[in-house]
Parts: structure tokens; C-alpha cells; sequence
């Protein structure tokens, strides 16, 4: 047992104290501590209402000018913060993902930040892309800067409230140029965050701030996030505050222009919404005039002026938040703060009742957020396991010594694969030069510690799942049997082993995909993809490694093959008749032993010959079988095939000089009639349960029986053909023998599976046919 199974507890039962003293303990010394600090401000605020009314003139003209300037803090927060947010964000994500980052932000803040209307993001090369509500409805409008010059158009698409896209439309620039606008050099000049000057819509009679941000990007081309305030939300706020019964707060920047008040509306109508002559008017605003040019000359702090019978005080206090210098002006009469002390305590006393209630559901919070924490602190152990299971997997794979090495099999790979996301069968696939084939490289089935490998799968019977590998994207699947991307799929490689559900993850070149790794019922798949795309980048290398010369492989085609003497035949009976095939049309009857005959023999399992079965059925599939094996036979020039029950028996190369060729036509032969098999007993709803061996070796032949005698070949070559038939490890699988794989090995796909006892031969090896290079 190791260290981390070893449980103490003494030591868990001082935990769970722990943990109840912070979810139980902490909420309610919290709200007793609240109580007490209300309690101690209502006695404070008490004395401070007995001290006079100017006192608390000054004193709440000071609660008001932090609250005001808390306010507006909060207010710009999005622009001062979520910009350098934004920046971060799009400086480090994927180039590719600039846009979908910038709308699913921008998205984000304006559903939820009722101050911010828009954002832009410009680059130096001209382009322009927009987020804002849409002004007609309550969704998002996103427009796109799209085109040069002349035809440069605003292509505009609307999005309800759920992100459904509801309608396009698209108009003319007008020679809009983002870069030409303030808001863009500021922030290109400065390198810092910049604060243009309000401007006002007129449109919807909005008064907008822009903050904006420069990042660099990829070589020379630079890019400027903006977000736009709107001052209209502001200016709401301060009309709704009450500053003693007649009181005003305004906005103002160092030249008097007024930024958020009252009677907005009617000031930027008087100035025909030219933000530059919205500066205080006397008949307006008489008191905030005189106040402000106080200010001018004594600066910030509280002041007393008298305007008419009236006296007022009033205070200028600065608002930092801003790159800009902003001026937060309160005025409101000495004789409304009469009426308001008396007025306050009783408010208080409210306040301080709300508030308790409010400290209340905070502490239930509280107790909620820390119960979340210990799940969350849970998940994070589970991710820190995960990533300390992912390091030394992946320290695994890169001390392997062969891992680039093309001539070794890597097993390696899918072990990882498997071990990782807990997936029941791990695989690798390569999608053949063809672009229309792909091979099984090698698959491990975790269950039980087996490799395994030389699958093909054709485009012809998978065209939905060519297109998925094509598209070139991770993609999960929880029923591969219900999809109908991946159905095909399920019936050909997943259905006899048990499987339910695949995780594809494409293994992608320099041209594109060039292969696929699956994982068949992986329960950690989405914690594993990481891990996954990294073995993908692996064997993109490898696969890159496994090539070969094409003028070797051209000329080795377009060699002349050496004479051979006449075949001879078999007699009647067979599927493709005995040297039926040959180009010259010759062959006797020649008895004697024959060097180098390639062998193949493929077995069907009993269920598709079975007496049990409908008789019709068995006989149509039967058929079909053996007419599409006559024509691969007869393609591929084999000297002939004979079916014998559950088996069928191709010969090629039988002639008194040994055929260089006949081992390469009984192999191509060979991976042509298994994707035939699979593909007629897939359509016929049956397992495709069938294996295929090869062998190359001499053979005797000779005419036995009379009348009429029949031509009949034995030697070890047939008997290790079958027995390599036999013994192939999986279904569908083409096992050869140590000979065939010494004859192909440089124009063909092996793996190898071990050394094996053969009686009367001693120790060989065999391997298993994966397909062409």
C-alpha cells in the first residue's frame, strides 16, 4: 500500500472541524460582526446629527462626493479594467480566433453592463469589426469591415437574445476609416490606455466616452480594442440622487464642458449636439455656474456661496478614474439639511434593519460559496492528478528510443493512448495517398493487453465518415451506432468488439489530414485531448518518416519479368479455372514440384454457411461472394481459386520457374478481397468474421484418380497458408508467413506479431499484412 492510500482518522475527523468552523463559524461572526459595526455607525451618525446642521452638511456632502465618485469608478471599471482584459485575451489567443474572441467578450459585457453600447476592434491594415445592441431589438449586432476601397461594405448580422442569428444585411462604408478616427491614433500614439473626448449620437441622443487600446500582433500589424460608454446611464444615476430636497450633481471637465447632469437632453439640443458648446448656460444652471467658477479660483473642497436670498454650500471634488481630468460639482441649500437630520435617524434605523438582512443572506452566501469551493477544490486535485498522469505518459513516449523510427511499430503510442483517457480500444489510422482508403496502423485493446492492426476501410462504404476525418476537428460521438456520420463506421470495426461510443481526433500534415486517432468508450476522452493532440503530432511525424523512393518502387513495377514456363491445370470445378488468367492463354497439365507458389486461404466463420441459416439467403450471399472474388481474381492475374466450404483456396505463381510477381499479386489480391468480404457481409447485416493467410513455398503437383483426373497441388506451402488463416489475430485481418513478408516488405505495409512454433519448420515469425506504401 503506498503513502497516499494510508488514511488517518484523527486526521480527517480535525478536518471536517476545520471546514465547519469556516462554512458555519465564519457566516455567523460575520453577522454578528456586522451588527456590531451598524451598531456602532448608528451611534456615530446619532452624535454626529446632534453636532449641527452645517456639520452634516459637510459630512454628507463628503458621503455623497465618495459614493458619487464610487459610482463612477464602477461606472468606468469596464473601460479602465476590461480593456486591458481584452487586450491580454486577444494578444494571447489563437490569430484565428480574434474575432469569435472579440464577439464572444464583447457579447459577454454588453448583456450584462447596461453602461457599455459598443466595442470596436481596428488593426493597421484597415480592417473594422463592431459589437452593439442591436437598436432595434434587444439582441446584438455585430458589423464586419469587409472589402477595399470602392467596394469596401458594412456587412451587418443580427442575433436574438439566445446568440440565434436572425437576419444579414450589408451597406456602404461611406469611406470609413478606422484609423483616421481619434479614438485609433490616440491609442497608436500613446501605447497606453486612451480617453477620447464625448461625442454625442444624435440619433438615439446618446453621449459616448471611447476608451481604447493598443496591442501588437502578428509582424508589423497592430490592433486597437475600443469601448464605448455611454454617459446617458450617468447622467440617470445622478438625476436619481438626492442631495437634500433640491440638491444637484453635475460633471464637468476642466473647461466647463458638462459631461453627465440634469437636463442633458435640453442642453445638448440648445448646443445642436456639438459636444464642444455643452458648457454650463446661467439661465440653467445658475447655482452650479457661480459654484464652478469658485472652483476655478479656490480649487477643490467644500464652499459657501450665496446666489439671490439663498445660501448654498457646495463641494468640487476630482474624479480619478479617468485618463481625463473630471470635476464632481454638489450643490444643494444650507436650509434643506434642517429638515434632513431630523429625517435621518429614522432612516438609519431602516438601513440598519435592511442591512442586517442583507448581512444575513450574505453569511448564507457565504456558507453556499464554501460548500462550491470544496467541490471545486476537488475537481482541481482531479485535473492536478490528470495532468500528473498526462507527464508521465508523455515522459513514456519521448524515452522511447524508436518513436521516430519508421520501420518500428510504436506500440507504444496506443498504449498511452488508451491508458490516458480510460478508453476500452485505442487506434491509429492513416489515410492512404489515394485519399480514399484508410489503414489501421495498430489498435490495442486495453481489456485485454492486444495489439492488433492492417485494417482497411474504403471511402466507397464510409463516404459520411471520410468527410468527418476530412473536416479536420476533434469530434465526440456518445452512440456511434445512432450517427449518422459515424454508422458505417460502427458496423465495420466497432460493433464486434462492443463498443458504443468514439472520440476522433484528426492526426493532421502539412497538406491537410493525413489520418485519424480513435478511441472507442473513453470515459476521460475530454480530460485527455491535450494529450491526444500531442500523440497526433507524433504520428503526423512518423508518418511523414514512412516513405519510399518512388523511382526504386517505378522501376521495380516496369521491370520486365523473367520467363516462366507454361502453368498448368487444374480441371473443372473452380471459380476462376485453373491458368485461365494467363496473358498468353497457355498451360498443360505438368506434374512435379512447382518452387515458389504463393498460397492464400481465406475462412469464414460457420454462422455465414450455417445449415441453420435460410437456405435462399445463404446461397444469394454465397454468390455475391464469389462473383466479386472471380473478378479481384482475375484483375490481379491469379492462377486460380477454389472455394471448399467455409474456405476459399487462390493459388498464384504455379509454374517450374519461380514468378517474381506472384507474391505481389496474391497480396494486392488479397487486401482487394477483404474489402470486398467486409463491405457484401456488412450490407448482408452479418459480423464480418473472417481471416486470410498467406504463404509463399514449393509445392507438388500432379494428376490423380481416372476419368476424368484431376490436377491437385499439397506441400507445406498450403498447409501454412491455412494455419496463418487460422491463427490471425483478429477478423479481417491478412497474417503471412516469415517468407512472404522477405518477398513484399519494401512495397508493403507489415507488423510484426511474435515468434511462433510451427510443427516441422521449429521457430518463425509471422506478420500481418496492413496494406500498400
Amino acid at each position: 500500500m503506498t503513502a497516499d492510500e494510508i488514511v488517518d482518522p484523527a486526521e480527517a475527523h480535525s478536518d471536517r472541524l476545520r471546514r465547519f468552523l469556516l462554512h458555519v463559524g465564519v457566516p455567523i461572526f460575520g453577522v454578528v460582526l456586522v451588527v456590531a459595526v451598524i451598531g456602532a455607525i448608528g451611534l456615530h451618525s446619532y452624535r454626529s446629527i446632534r453636532s449641527g446642521a452645517l456639520a452634516l452638511t459637510h459630512d454628507l456632502l463628503v458621503s455623497q462626493q465618495n459614493y458619487i465618485a464610487q459610482e463612477v469608478g464602477d461606472y468606468l471599471g469596464p473601460a479602465t479594467a476590461g480593456t486591458v482584459i481584452a487586450r491580454d485575451m486577444l494578444e494571447h489567443g489563437s490569430q484565428a480566433a480574434i474575432i469569435k474572441i472579440f464577439n464572444s467578450y464583447g457579447g459577454s459585457m454588453l448583456r450584462h453592463v447596461p453602461q457599455v453600447h459598443s466595442f470596436y476592434l481596428a488593426d493597421s491594415d484597415g480592417g473594422f469589426d463592431l459589437i452593439e445592441r442591436d437598436p432595434k431589438g434587444k439582441g446584438l449586432e455585430t458589423t464586419h469591415l469587409s472589402g477595399e476601397g470602392a467596394g469596401a461594405r458594412f456587412v451587418h448580422q443580427f442575433f436574438d437574445e439566445k446568440g440565434a442569428a436572425l437576419r444579414a444585411e450589408n451597406n456602404p462604408t461611406g469611406g470609413y476609416d478606422p484609423r483616421t478616427r481619434d479614438w485609433f491614433r490616440g491609442a497608436a500614439e500613446t501605447g497606453k490606455l486612451y480617453w477620447s473626448a464625448p461625442y454625442l449620437i444624435t440619433q438615439t441622443g446618446q453621449m459616448i466616452i471611447t476608451a481604447s487600446i493598443v496591442y501588437q500582433g502578428q509582424g508589423d500589424r497592430k490592433f486597437v480594442f475600443a469601448i464605448n460608454l455611454s454617459m446617458n446611464e450617468l447622467t440617470n444615476f445622478l438625476n436619481s440622487l438626492q442631495i437634500g430636497k433640491s440638491g444637484h450633481a453635475l460633471i464637468l471637465d476642466q473647461d466647463g464642458h458638462l459631461l453627465a447632469g440634469r437636463h442633458m437632453l435640453d442642453v445638448a439640443k440648445q448646443a445642436n449636439w456639438d459636444p464642444a458648446k455643452m458648457v454650463l448656460d446661467p439661465r440653467i444652471y445658475p447655482v452650479l455656474s457661480q459654484a464652478f467658477d469658485v472652483y476655478r479660483v479656490e480649487g477643490y473642497g467644500p464652499h459657501g456661496i450665496r446666489n439671490g436670498k439663498r445660501n448654498f454650500v457646495t463641494m468640487a471634488a476630482a474624479l480619478p478614474s479617468t485618463a481625463k481630468k473630471w470635476v464632481l460639482i454638489l450643490v444643494a441649500p444650507e436650509s434643506d439639511f434642517a429638515n434632513f437630520a431630523m429625517v435621518d435617524g429614522r432612516q438609519n434605523l431602516m438601513f440598519s434593519l435592511l442591512i442586517v438582512v442583507l448581512a444575513g443572506l450574505l453569511g448564507v452566501l457565504l456558507f453556499r460559496q464554501g460548500r462550491r469551493t470544496d467541490r471545486v477544490t476537488a475537481e482541481l486535485a482531479g485535473l492536478r492528478a490528470v495532468s500528473g498522469r498526462e507527464s508521465q505518459a508523455l515522459r513514456a513516449v519521448a524515452s522511447y528510443p524508436a518513436l521516430f523510427d519508421p520501420t518500428d511499430e510504436a506500440l507504444i503510442l496506443t498504449r498511452s493512448l488508451a491508458e490516458m483517457a480510460s478508453a476500452r480500444r485505442a487506434s491509429i489510422w492513416r489515410l492512404m495517398h489515394d485519399g480514399a482508403t484508410l489503414l489501421c496502423v495498430d489498435s490495442y485493446d486495453s481489456r485485454h493487453d492486444a495489439h492488433s492492426g492492417g485494417f482497411e476501410l474504403s471511402r466507397g462504404d464510409l463516404q459520411a465518415f471520410f468527410d468527418l476525418v476530412a473536416h479536420g476537428e476533434a469530434t465526440i460521438v456518445a452512440d456511434a451506432g445512432a450517427d449518422e456520420r459515424t454508422v458505417s463506421f460502427h458496423r465495420l470495426f466497432m460493433r464486434t468488439f462492443g463498443s458504443r461510443s468514439l472520440f476522433l481526433a484528426p492526426i493532421v500534415g502539412a497538406s491537410g489530414p493525413i489520418g485519424m486517432i480513435t478511441l472507442e468508450d473513453a470515459s476521460r476522452a475530454g480530460l485527455a485531448s491535450h494529450f491526444v493532440d500531442m500523440i497526433a503530432g507524433v504520428a503526423a511525424a512518423r508518418f511523414a518518416a514512412q516513405h519510399y523512393s518512388a523511382v526504386t518502387a517505378a522501376a521495380s513495377e516496369l521491370a520486365p519479368p523473367p520467363p516462366e514456363e507454361a502453368e498448368h491445370a487444374f480441371g473443372d470445378g473452380f471459380l476462376v479455372p485453373p491458368g485461365s488468367t494467363r496473358p498468353d492463354g497457355q498451360g498443360g497439365a505438368v506434374e512435379g514440384l512447382f518452387p515458389a507458389v504463393a498460397v492464400m486461404v481465406i475462412t469464414f466463420a460457420d454462422i455465414i454457411t450455417s445449415s441453420r441459416a435460410d437456405p435462399a439467403r445463404v446461397i444469394a450471399l454465397v454468390e455475391a461472394l464469389a462473383v466479386q472474388l472471380q473478378t479481384v481474381a482475375r484483375q490481379y492475374g491469379l492462377y486460380s481459386i477454389k472455394m471448399l466450404g467455409h474456405r476459399l483456396v487462390c493459388v498464384a505463381g504455379c509454374s517450374h520457374t519461380p514468378d517474381p510477381g506472384a507474391a505481389e499479386r496474391m497480396a494486392n489480391a488479397a487486401l482487394v478481397m477483404r474489402e470486398a468480404s467486409l463491405s457484401i457481409l456488412s450490407r448482408a447485416d452479418l459480423d464480418p468474421v473472417f481471416r486470410i493467410g498467406i504463404d509463399v513455398g514449393p509445392v507438388f503437383g500432379g494428376l490423380l484418380g481416372e476419368d476424368p483426373k484431376v490436377f491437385n497441388l499439397w506441400g507445406d506451402a498450403i498447409g501454412m497458408a491455412e494455419m496463418m488463416a487460422q491463427g490471425a489475430p483478429d477478423v479481417g485481418t491478412i497474417q503471412v508467413s516469415e517468407d512472404v513478408y522477405q518477398i513484399l516488405r519494401g512495397r508493403f505495409l507489415f507488423r510484426e506479431r511474435g515468434r511462433f512454433f510451427v510443427p516441422h519448420a521449429g521457430m518463425t515469425r509471422t506478420y500481418v499484412l496492413a496494406g500498400r506504401r
